[in-house]
């Protein structure tokens, strides 16, 4: 068992790391599957009338008891005026995400909603470029009453006196606003394959997040704000047969003095007959970098529902706070039609 001065050796390692990145956005293995998180120019983009989403991660439960580090996330979609699959078209979606971290319970809150529009590019309704924009409310949280400082901590005993000084919050509560915007290049191309490539800046008015009271400054005043976050996007779907498609992908994330790099390869298999079967099987493995996390993921897709499971398997510095156990994550995914004689259009594959 991990003895109490280890235990805040590793925490420390955590926190460490945490500060290094600043304020990084949290963030999903299966991106794809949070689009609006992703993209804001995803909106309204999906296989027929509405999208409706669900992810949950859960990670670090080796660190802190309780599972205090998790993420969950929802969302829904719709396209407006998609009248054929020849006309351009507008999306409107919202999404909400909620984000714990640590002992302190440090939560984050988010609401976005998010407006795009997809141009076609030719009349054949296989070439788009979309556009998009979001904006944001924010609150972030954290229980003072549950925090520790040297104080407190007696190094001979490595214990820690509950009643000993403590320090003052300034605030235990910020909200904010905060906008981001979009692009988005799809189409297809020979035998039925399909590329996509996006580019998305979040946190455009860089926002401050600090706890020190309204007025209050320190050296470190730059440090206190969400920086911006740039993230680039793509891959295709390329069939290689009756059944089997293969879809490459990629995310790069870069913010702040933070930056993080995804690249992978799903295998989606038709299950039934493969001309008019609705039912599939995803399998692929990703990696995150630098030596971060191999992501290994499954999906199975029955009638426009999907139910996605990803695994990462921890290969970073941080195995000894690991102590190699990796972050379950679980999406939920529903594309539906609301006319009966829908005109879906062209979607890239990549949900």
């Amino acid at each position: 068992m991990m003895n109490y001065i280890q235990r805040i050796q590793v925490i420390g390692m955590v926190l460490l790391t945490a500060l290094s990145v600043h304020s990084q956005d949290v963030h999903f293995s299966q991106y794809n599957a949070a689009p609006m998180l992703l993209n804001p120019a995803l909106a309204g983009m999906n296989d027929c009338d509405y999208r409706i989403h669900a992810n949950f991660r859960m990670q670090w439960p080796t660190v802190s008891s309780g599972n205090t580090y998790r993420t969950m996330a929802a969302g829904a979609d719709m396209a407006i005026g998609k009248v054929t699959k020849y006309n351009s078209f507008a999306g409107l979606g919202l999404s909400f995400y909620s984000d714990q971290a640590g002992d302190l319970n440090y939560n984050t809150n988010r609401l976005d909603l998010s407006f795009a529009y997809h141009f076609m590019l030719n009349r054949k309704g296989t070439m788009q470029i979309s556009a998009g924009i979001q904006g944001a409310f924010n609150m972030k949280t954290i229980d003072a009453s549950k925090a520790t400082f040297d104080s407190q901590y007696d190094p001979s005993s490595g214990t820690v006196d509950p009643n000993g000084t403590k320090e003052a919050f300034g605030r235990t509560k910020v909200i904010f606003g905060d906008v981001g915007f979009g692009l988005l290049y799809s189409a297809m191309v020979k035998n039925d394959a399909n590329v996509y490539f996006g580019f998305s800046l979040n946190h455009l008015n860089q926002p401050k997040i600090s706890f020190r009271p309204n007025g209050q400054t320190s050296s470190t005043d730059g440090n206190d704000r969400i920086f911006m976050k740039t993230t680039i996007h793509g891959g295709a779907a390329i069939p290689t047969g009756k059944r089997l498609t293969v879809m490459p992908n990629f995310l790069v994330l870069v913010q702040g003095n933070a930056y993080e790099f995804n690249v992978g390869c799903n295998f989606k298999t038709a299950l039934g007959t493969p001309s008019t079967s609705k039912t599939a099987l995803h399998v692929g493995v990703q990696y995150r970098g630098l030596l971060d996390a191999v992501i290994v993921n499954t999906k199975i897709e029955v009638k426009g529902f999907s139910c996605g499971l990803s695994y990462d398997i921890n290969v970073s510095k941080l195995i000894p706070a690991s102590a190699t156990v990796g972050a379950p994550e679980i999406s939920l995914m529903y594309q539906g039609c609301a006319r009966k004689k829908p005109h879906p259009g062209h979607c890239p594959v990549m949900f």
